[in-house]
């Protein structure tokens, strides 16, 4: 704990460096020439010999604005300036105390609606819905990413994880000029394309085709951000290599490699990337500094989305090796298509050691479960996806997105197992050799077709999916489970297992939705759900005569068959105005369930009919530009498998058994979420506040009775009474002064979840309470230096009703520290450091650990090429252990993971697009108001 304290002294003295910066302000108000205050205007303050932009504000709904800076020595002015209104401009020979400039008047501009007009490029621009940044006003670094310019852009917060909110809205889309680039995540934009290239960053609340093409404001509380580039800039050539060679660990060499190439020509993009690394990078990464290293820096491109999580900190279990490929097309064939192409593949190999130590918590006591396990993986993906969005006319669009999926995935285990009580007496081990290798292919596609029948809101839609799926495979095993409680057989197997699943899935939903007004709309939808999937195993024992596994074993073998057709007719209600947006959509859910099984000649049946309310409402009330209160209730149903509820026993795993329950309902609950959101642009700070809660009217859990040989049979049952809450607060400001740039925030997230659940027939109750706070500051000296430390710690309690124990408690502590230097001049010096202590870990496994990165790069040949030697867990510690708490298990385990190596690299980079190295000089300048721009 002293450890962690260190750091709290840092921390202060950044946040208070940061609250004594300003001291004096302008403010005043803003008017137009009807008397009304002027909202959404941007106010900026420029150096006079050169404009950069010292420190810039918005006015409110009343017109007022306020600006905090230090003083400033120079000849310096304010320009006020709104589409609409013909810019005002305020000079100073120097500012040195606050000035209240009173109320000032816009003029309207007369030529507003001629094809040029005179205009500023603000730094922040407000347009309908649209918050709009004007890039080249942010200054970043010569040779920054789309990463470092976010990062720069008020309300926009990156986390740890890489997760981009702006104001508290997750960003779930990140387009370049409408597009995806690779994906619609956006990773390989922000990490790869030049700062300089981008003229506009322009958020929006996401919405989907439908909503895009009818106008209509975004049922999401989410975000989307898209980059927009100068035509003149949208043609070019970019080309990044990197290739390093690492130490020797357990008798091979470390190495990483990737490659990515862009060519635009307008609006034809193509990229190609690859990569290769046996240094757990499963996506595609090209930091800066730490390459596909990670250690809570690189943001991972995963085929089909953000992997799991920052390359490091112990974040992978095993070593992993990576091979990948990818290409992507898009274009515009002619004036109404675009199409967008891709295809990647990745092969994959995890090698894992773990050890394990699970406390079963019973009513009546608990036992100990010992494990160790050696794993094997290897997994080869192919993925096509093409993407075509037709405009058929000006009132009809067609979007059409089909994918193919093939999947080849071989697993290799060794492991032992121990269960015993507390003295250490036995009631059972096991040894396990296993492989198995499985072939799969999935076909997607989905088909949405949107009409607008007037020019008032009245439209049709339709969306037609499909999910088609195929899986074969085929396993060995050879296993003893021996049993020492009683006189019950040992279990001794050695068998093939082979395996075919199909699943067809085929939804259609189809809208019409008719105004009742110009706020109001009626919709009235239709929703039509076929699901189709059938499993079958056979398993076959060895035969020492045929020396073969030639003997069927009808215990071990079934097919199961599940039929649910499914129709949801609804209605809903929509009001939208500029302050209230609210919806409702309400029907019913029938379901018609048939489920099927035969096993060891007897068939079994479930035909069921659900009938289940269908509930969907969301309420959003924007106070004032940077306020708004949400909320949002849905009534969620889920259908139980196959496996649940037939009541046919399946013995695959000899310690435990599973039989269904043929009574079984399905899980219904309950889910509210209350959010609160506020950024003031003047004060740059935020908070937010969201609330969260599941209430279950019916849930599906499991219920285990175990023998004397703590082997368990398994069945399922549905309780009632379960919830989770859970509350989670952010607060964040940020502050720029000469050469300062400071970022700070605290936040906490509390849960608290009731789970039932039966064992040893017994109904428990769990009540788990979960507190995370966290607090985090960045600071940034210029070009020179950049500082971002941070803490979090998880603190979890347990309480249980009818148990043996009475409660569990864990905590566990993170500190994190990232520095960057940027001196001498072409070098650059990272760091990550990291510091994890775990708290009531089991004995024999390690309670804390250091994590150190680093690197140092140094740049030449104009930039284009740049050498480095990194080093990964520098202190040798990194360690994967962890304590995972259930309601009836307290597991603590440790995995293999990476162990310090040495990495030296070469990057080349090439960038040649349209007039962006003239753009070089770009941060904090613009130019003197009255430039002439094309709307």
């Amino acid at each position: 704990m002293k450890k962690i304290l260190l750091i709290v002294p840092f921390l202060v003295f950044l946040i208070s460096l940061g609250s004594s910066a300003q001291n004096i302000q302008i403010k005043g108000k803003v008017i137009d020439e009807t008397k009304a205050p002027v909202s959404d205007l941007t106010v900026y303050l420029s150096k006079a010999k050169d404009s950069t932009l010292i420190q810039y504000a918005t006015t409110d709904v009343a017109g007022l604005f306020s600006m905090d800076l230090k003083a400033v020595e120079e000849p310096s002015f304010l320009t006020f300036s709104l589409l609409g209104f013909i810019d005002k401009v305020e000079t100073f020979d120097k500012i040195t105390e606050t000035k209240d400039l009173g109320t000032l008047t816009m003029e309207n501009d007369s030529d507003v609606l001629s094809e040029i007009v005179i205009v500023t490029d603000t730094p922040i621009r407000v347009k309908n819905d649209t918050l709009e940044f004007n890039a080249k006003s942010f200054k970043v670094r010569p040779d920054a990413n789309v990463e470092a310019l976010l990062k720069e852009l008020p309300g926009v917060e990156i986390d740890a994880d890489k997760k981009i909110t702006v104001n508290g809205k997750e960003v779930t889309q990140i387009l370049v000029n409408g597009k995806p680039f690779f994906s619609s995540d956006g990773t390989i934009a922000l990490q790869n394309l030049p700062a300089d290239l981008i003229k506009k960053v322009q958020v929006t609340d996401y919405k989907t085709k439908a909503e895009e093409f009818s106008g209509r404001k975004a049922k999401s509380d989410d975000a989307s951000i898209n980059l927009t580039i100068d035509e003149e800039n949208n043609k070019g050539l970019m080309a990044k290599l990197n290739a390093g060679i690492g130490s020797i660990v357990d008798n091979a060499n470390r190495y990483e490699s990737s490659g990515l190439l862009n060519y635009f020509q307008g609006n034809r993009k193509i990229s190609i990337l690859a990569s290769s690394n046996n240094i757990n990078s499963e996506g595609f990464s090209m930091d800066e500094l730490f390459d596909n290293m990670g250690g809570g820096r690189s943001q991972l491109f995963s085929f089909g989305g953000r992997s799991g999580g920052p390359g490091g900190f112990g974040s992978n279990t095993g070593i992993i090796r990576t091979n990948m490929v990818g290409v992507n097309y898009s274009d515009q064939f002619f004036k109404d298509l675009e199409t967008n192409a891709s295809y990647y593949l990745k092969d994959t190999q995890n090698k894992n050691n773990n050890r394990s130590r699970v406390v079963n918590l019973l009513p009546d006591g608990d036992f100990i479960t010992e494990s160790q396990s050696q794993r094997l993986n290897n997994n080869t993906n192919h993925n096509a996806n093409v993407r075509l969005e037709y405009k058929l006319n000006p009132t009809t669009k067609l979007f059409v997105n089909p994918q193919i999926t093939a999947n080849k995935n071989e697993f290799s285990s060794q492991s032992t197992s121990q269960s015993m009580d507390a003295d250490g007496n036995l009631y059972n081990e096991s040894n396990e050799k296993s492989f198995s290798s499985a072939d799969s292919f999935t076909f997607t596609n989905s088909i949405q077709f949107n009409k607008k029948l007037n020019d008032n809101g009245k439209n049709i839609s339709v969306q037609l999916s499909n999910n088609n799926s195929s899986t074969t495979g085929i396993g060995n095993t050879n296993s003893a489970t021996l049993f020492y409680q009683d006189n019950q057989e040992d279990d001794i197997r050695n068998q093939e297992e082979q395996s075919k699943s199909t699943a067809d899935n085929y939804s259609v939903t189809a809208e019409y939705s008719q105004p009742i007004n110009n706020k109001a709309f009626i919709d009235l939808g239709y929703t039509f759900d076929y699901n189709n999937q059938t499993d079958l195993l056979s398993t076959y024992n060895f035969n020492e005569t045929t020396n073969g596994f030639t003997d069927f074993n009808d215990r071990l073998s079934n097919q199961t068959h599940t039929n649910i057709v499914t129709n949801t007719p609804y209605v809903g209600i929509n009001y939208q105005t500029d302050k209230i947006d609210w919806f409702v959509n309400s029907g019913v859910n029938v379901a018609n369930y048939n489920a099927s099984a035969t096993y060891m000649g007897t068939d079994y049946s479930v035909d069921r009919k659900f009938v289940s309310p269908y509930v969907r409402a969301n309420f959003r009330y924007k106070l004032d530009r940077s306020k708004n209160l949400s909320f949002n209730y849905n009534y969620n149903v889920t259908n139980p498998n196959a496996t649940q509820i037939l009541a046919y026993e399946r013995l695959n795993d000899p310690l435990q058994t599973y039989i269904g329950n043929e009574n079984l309902e399905q899980a219904k609950y309950h889910s509210l979420r209350l959010g609160y959101r506020n950024f003031n642009f003047q004060m740059r700070s935020g908070w937010m506040v969201f609330a969260n809660a599941s209430f279950y009217d019916s849930q599906i859990v499991t219920s285990t009775t175990f023998d004397e040989n703590r082997k368990r049979t398994t069945t399922y049952q549905n309780v009632t009474g379960a919830y989770t809450t859970g509350l989670f607060a952010n607060w964040n400001k940020s502050y720029k002064f000469n050469e300062h740039s400071i970022r700070y925030g605290i936040g906490a997230n509390i849960s608290y979840a009731k789970d039932k659940g039966y064992a040893n027939g017994t109904l428990y109750d769990a009540n788990s309470l979960t507190f995370r706070p966290n607090v985090y500051v960045s600071w940034d000296y210029g070009d020179l230096l950049s500082i971002a430390p941070s803490y979090n710690v998880s603190i979890n309690n347990t309480k249980y009703q009818n148990f043996q124990l009475a409660k569990t408690d864990y905590i566990k502590h993170n500190v994190m520290l990232q520095t960057t230097t940027y001196w001498p001049e072409n070098f650059t010096w990272g760091n990550d450091f990291s510091y994890t202590y775990n708290t009531n870990i089991a004995d024999g496994f390690k309670k804390d650990y250091f994590l150190w990165n680093t690197a140092i790069s140094y740049t030449f040949l104009n930039k284009a090429l740049t050498a480095k030697v990194k080093v990964y867990d520098l202190l040798n510690q990194n360690i994967g252990t962890s304590r995972t708490i259930n309601p009836t298990t307290i597991v603590d385990q440790e995995n293999t993971v990476l162990e310090r190596y040495v990495m030296f690299s070469l990057t080349w980079k090439f960038n040649k697009f349209g007039n962006a190295s003239s753009n070089r000089n770009r941060g904090g300048r613009m130019g003197p108001p009255g430039m002439m721009r094309d709307l």
